[in-house]
């Protein structure tokens, strides 16, 4: 294989597996054999294992010495701490953002602001989470602090598992998604316009709340059966 078929096959092989992560296709401490994988998608192991290390460094897959990669665990348990790091990392980049956002930046968290928002209108939760990602994924670019921006988008591609659940349409828990996507929109525009404004103590605080209204969207879901199931991690104990 040559080295340009083997970047190729590296990029198909992470798209893939991360879409089924992100989306609970593959559950939560679910094995990545390599060999199995590296038949699945017709390639040598070398792309197998180039993707997993990309998601690795993602924190959607975990890697032991002796026991191979799997999906990184995700339990109701951990989702204190999730929201916790969210918090000061989500305050901090936007706050940054407001002090040095630059017009170029402005133009890219407003099209990302637009294009979540055509999403949400039609109910599209396949755009909507992944929109939501890049919404607040520019606004990191916009804070020009490379080590605070990795942090935060990893917290961000958590976020993406939890929020895929959060998003995704489930009878008798989603009665009121069109409330929550309406309140998520206003508030992505109430953060744009803070940064707009070079406005940081309005940033820090409009970054703060949205990831209460995250909270309190994923406080409703989770006491739905079907989310317990879906996200409660696989204990390596009983492996």
């Amino acid at each position: 294989m040559s080295e340009t078929s083997s970047e190729l096959g590296s990029d198909r092989v992470y798209r893939d597996l991360r879409w089924e992560i992100l989306r609970l296709v593959l559950k939560p401490g679910e094995d990545l054999d390599e060999s199995f994988v590296s038949a699945r998608f017709a390639v040598s192991r070398t792309p197998v294992r180039e993707a997993l290390i990309r998601l690795t460094a993602e924190g959607l897959v975990t890697s032991t010495r002796g026991r191979g990669a799997r999906v990184a665990p995700l339990s109701i348990g951990d989702l204190r701490a999730f929201f916790e790091g969210l918090d000061i990392l989500q305050r901090s980049v936007t706050r940054l953002a407001a002090h040095r956002r630059q017009d170029g930046d402005l133009a890219k968290i407003e099209s990302m602001m637009i294009a979540f928002e055509e999403g949400a209108r039609s109910l599209e939760s396949e755009v909507v989470n992944d929109v939501n990602y890049d919404f607040h994924s520019a606004i990191a670019d916009a804070a020009r602090s490379s080590f605070l921006a990795a942090s935060y988008r990893r917290s961000l591609v958590e976020g993406l598992r939890i929020g895929y659940v959060s998003f995704a349409e489930h009878e008798g828990v989603d009665e009121r998604l069109e409330t929550h996507l309406a309140a998520t929109m206003k508030e992505h525009r109430e953060m744009f316009e803070a940064i707009a404004a070079r406005d940081p103590d309005a940033a820090e605080h409009l970054a703060g709340r949205h990831v209460e209204l995250f909270r309190n969207r994923i406080a409703t879901t989770i006491l739905s059966t079907d989310l317990t199931q879906r996200i409660s991690a696989v204990s390596p104990q009983s492996r």
